[in-house]
């Protein structure tokens, strides 16, 4: 089991949180555990306004057309499909563009907020295309199953990108799921705790496959609405 959760950690998708989110975050929780709601795993405030969320990549470069329309397919079929949320553009960035901007990078894939907040934020998100230097270290895999690993990264990161916070950080995760707490802290449990959540570093199929759980689908709707 503790390898298990090793390796799961080591999947990379880090989420860089400030103090200001957490403290937020948790006046919130305690707030509905007091009002006894049962509340995946989101920062309440992060919910963007519209479910027309523009998207834009930084280095555009034309070799990684395939990896680009990749990252794009795998978004359709998990995220909007099951959801009202529709993420529009995927173009070069321009010098003030808002939404997601998207930066490819041989590195840990990440968000550097929780929804809203990466509003034209400049490499607010980044994904590696290559898994030459960071992932032979800490998911060895990556170099023979390069489009799974990139679709399940991508999915993982566009969950933190509509406000969705790792899993395991819930206070009622289990204690060896609590040890790997990262990230900003969310502080509304919309569905009961899942394990099988793409969100969580201790689900047993490392990133979901790629996919999305029932509850991911049932918290993602009840923040953002069906299709």
């Amino acid at each position: 089991m503790g390898a298990r959760i090793v390796a799961a950690c080591l999947a990379g998708c880090i989420v860089a949180g400030t103090s200001s989110d957490v403290a937020r975050g948790q006046d919130a929780l305690v707030t509905g555990i007091e009002n006894r709601e049962l509340f995946g795993y989101v920062l309440r405030d992060s919910r963007w306004p519209r479910l027309e969320i523009q998207v834009c990549w930084e280095n555009f470069e034309p070799s990684d057309a395939a990896a680009r329309a990749l990252v794009r397919q795998a978004v359709r079929e998990t995220w909007e499909a099951s959801s009202g949320v529709r993420f529009v553009g995927w173009a070069r960035c321009a010098a003030m563009a808002q939404g997601i901007r998207i930066r490819v990078d041989d590195a840990t894939p990440e968000v550097k907020a929780l929804g809203k907040y990466l509003d034209a934020r400049p490499g607010g998100m980044v994904l590696n295309f290559t898994f030459a230097h960071w992932w032979p270290k800490n998911r060895p895999q990556c170099a023979q199953t390069r489009d799974m690993c990139l679709r399940a990264t991508a999915v993982h990161e566009f969950g933190h990108a509509l406000g969705f916070s790792h899993e395991q950080n819930r206070p009622d995760a289990p204690d060896q799921c609590r040890e790997l707490r990262q990230g900003a802290e969310g502080d509304y449990r919309v569905t009961d705790y899942d394990p099988s959540s793409i969100m969580n570093y201790c689900n047993a199929n490392w990133s979901g496959d790629g996919k999305l759980s029932k509850l991911d689908v049932t918290a993602l709707r009840t923040f953002y609405g069906t299709t």
